[in-house]
């Protein structure tokens, strides 16, 4: 198992699959974070992560496009451009349609590949999604900070407050951000993180008004505790997709795949019920 690079105007996009059963085939699409690093690299924490998914189904973890200019960075890593660079990448391997599992901003990159490319999407799993990031949110507030202290270069700042705001009712949940912000690392990519956080405040990201066009069965899951995502935006999304089924855990906060409980039962769940 290898990662490989699909070539997309101004980049590419790394894939990391996974050989599984004959279940519909899951693709995955992490958060921000995503744009921190490349792929390559990973594959262990990768392999570790979804190989029991992989159980039941093939799984395919995506990135985040890396420019061949850094520079078009906030282009390339607008969601609805990476939406259509995944798009590109699930033609190339072959593996249409698919069950997407996303958390975060990979969530509302996931919206806009499913009212995009219809035809490639057969189930939705997000957790802690938002479909737009109002101006005068707090969510707005908070990315604005996160772009001042990356592009100042403070990291340590930068990986402490994440650490504070991902933590919930389980003192755990903060752990690998707490641990960043004590070696103070610098990302690989930054302008990548950097660029995708720009994207999301500008309005041309949100997706809100087109959700009611999704007509593919969606689980959604958010954190009642979540800090940087509110439950209220991910229910907003919950609202506006036909028959969407939205489940809440009272203890926990944005970091939804490992924190919510049963999350993963309950996501195998759901997925088996769209499986041959």
């Amino acid at each position: 198992m290898t990662i490989q690079a699909h070539p997309i105007p101004g980049g590419h996009i790394e894939s990391y699959a996974l050989p599984g059963g004959s279940g519909v085939p899951l693709v995955v699409l992490g958060g921000v974070e995503t744009g921190f690093r490349p792929l390559a690299g990973t594959e262990q924490l990768l392999t570790r992560r979804w190989s029991g998914r992989a159980e039941r189904r093939p799984v395919v973890v995506i990135g985040r496009p890396i420019p061949d200019d850094p520079g078009d960075a906030e282009r390339i890593m607008h969601p609805r451009v990476i939406a259509d660079a995944v798009a590109g990448a699930l033609r190339a391997l072959g593996l249409a349609p698919v069950a997407l599992e996303a958390e975060s901003g990979g969530g509302r990159i996931s919206l806009w590949l499913t009212v995009d490319h219809p035809d490639l999407v057969a189930r939705l799993v997000l957790a802690a999604v938002s479909s737009e990031t109002p101006p005068e949110s707090p969510m707005a507030s908070r990315m604005a900070r996160w772009i001042g202290l990356a592009e100042a270069g403070d990291w340590g700042t930068f990986f402490g407050l994440m650490a504070q705001q991902m933590k919930a009712g389980r003192d755990a949940e903060a752990g690998s951000f707490a641990a960043a912000a004590s070696l103070q690392p610098r990302p690989a990519t930054p302008k990548r993180f950097i660029g995708e956080l720009r994207a999301t405040l500008d309005a041309s990201s949100f997706v809100t008004d087109r959700l009611a066009e999704i007509a593919v069965p969606a689980l959604i899951l958010a954190g009642e505790l979540d800090q940087v995502v509110p439950v209220e935006a991910t229910r907003q999304v919950a609202e506006a997709i036909p028959g969407a089924e939205l489940r809440t855990d009272p203890d926990c906060g944005h970091t939804v795949r490992s924190s919510f409980n049963g999350y993963d039962a309950i996501v195998e769940a759901f997925l088996a019920e769209g499986d041959p």
